[in-house]
């Protein structure tokens, strides 16, 4: 089963608030981990966001599955400015599941 996420629908063209983010990641994300194939988070049509936003969304479910979850998850549509962030997300989801960061 494969699971599409168009961040633009759910929250519009500028992702700023992390609370908002990781509430997303556990209601929209976490639940289907275990059952999907491919869970494809697009950012078709986000025109900015920030780290709070990102790291949230992306650096939690790093943190809270491992590597492993990777295979898992496809990042869509990011601009520039967003790919940046998503791989410093991943990077940092990474650097707590082996210790080197405190949460």
């Amino acid at each position: 089963m494969k699971l599409v996420l168009a961040l633009l629908e759910e929250f519009g063209p500028h992702l700023a608030d992390g609370e908002t983010a990781a509430g997303f990641r556990l209601r929209r994300i976490e639940p289907y981990i275990g059952f999907c194939t491919e869970i494809v988070v697009d950012f078709s049509g986000v025109r900015n966001a920030n780290s709070s936003f990102v790291n949230a969304l992306v650096a939690g479910i790093v943190e809270q599955h491992g590597e492993r979850v990777l295979e898992q998850l496809v990042f869509k549509g990011c601009n520039p400015a967003v790919r940046v962030l998503v791989e410093a997300a991943i990077d940092l989801g990474l650097l707590k599941t082996r210790g080197r960061v405190d949460a």
